[in-house]
């Protein structure tokens, strides 16, 4: 369903954990551009990605927004921040993924946001990828805390469809959930068979009794 000359776009990528992995499915030219405001992170991802003979990871060391400029103020510690208009002295300078991957000069198949309550203001920096390349659009939610419906609102603009993923993130609050989000234009991917009385043995803990992918 992805094109694997394409490159996917990781922010918030934390530790890498994904962007590792999403690496292995591209070929020629397609890269994972990791992005996480974190040095400690990013050193961390490329001591693994080192370890495991992968070269096709930009890193970069960013917090991203709607436009670049902001000064974002942020609550926690920098590896698993989230972030809101500086009212202080601490506070690190937007960019945006627009702005970010047009240095790269590769299209995007796969934008994967996880920014901690903060995905509107950088898909609204994504707005010429999401325009232009058509990228399937993975994010998380706390649904108990966010509204959904105005990430949600702001992709159907664009004509995607999308779908909560029915489970339930071991480690994380309950209400924590992810969504995907696919161009109409392209359709939706042939899933595999899902058989939810079989899933607790893979560690996989559906939110309700359902398909793997409910429609929003």
């Amino acid at each position: 369903y992805l094109n694997p000359k394409s490159s996917i776009v990781d922010i918030g990528s934390w530790i890498s954990d994904n962007s590792i992995v999403w690496s292995k499915h591209l070929s020629e030219n397609g890269i994972v551009i990791a992005i996480d405001p974190s040095s400690e992170n990013l050193s961390y991802g490329k001591l693994v990605a080192n370890l495991n003979n992968v070269k096709n990871i930009k890193w970069v060391e960013a917090v991203c927004a709607e436009k670049s400029g902001i000064k974002l103020d942020f609550e926690g510690s920098i590896d698993h921040a989230s972030f809101k208009q500086a009212k202080s002295n601490r506070y690190l300078v937007s960019t945006t993924i627009d702005k970010i991957v047009d240095k790269e000069n590769v299209i995007i198949g796969f934008l994967h946001v996880d920014v901690e309550g903060f995905e509107l203001s950088v898909l609204n920096g994504s707005e010429n990828i999401i325009l232009r390349d058509k990228p399937v659009i993975s994010f998380e939610q706390h649904i108990s805390r966010e509204d959904h419906k105005t990430v949600s609102r702001y992709l159907k603009s664009f004509d995607y469809r999308i779908f909560m993923i029915n489970e339930v993130l071991p480690g994380c609050t309950l209400d924590c959930r992810n969504f995907i989000a696919f161009p109409s234009e392209k359709g939706i991917p042939k899933l595999k068979d899902f058989k939810q009385a079989d899933s607790r043995s893979i560690g996989i803990f559906s939110a309700t009794i359902g398909e793997a992918l409910i429609e929003i």
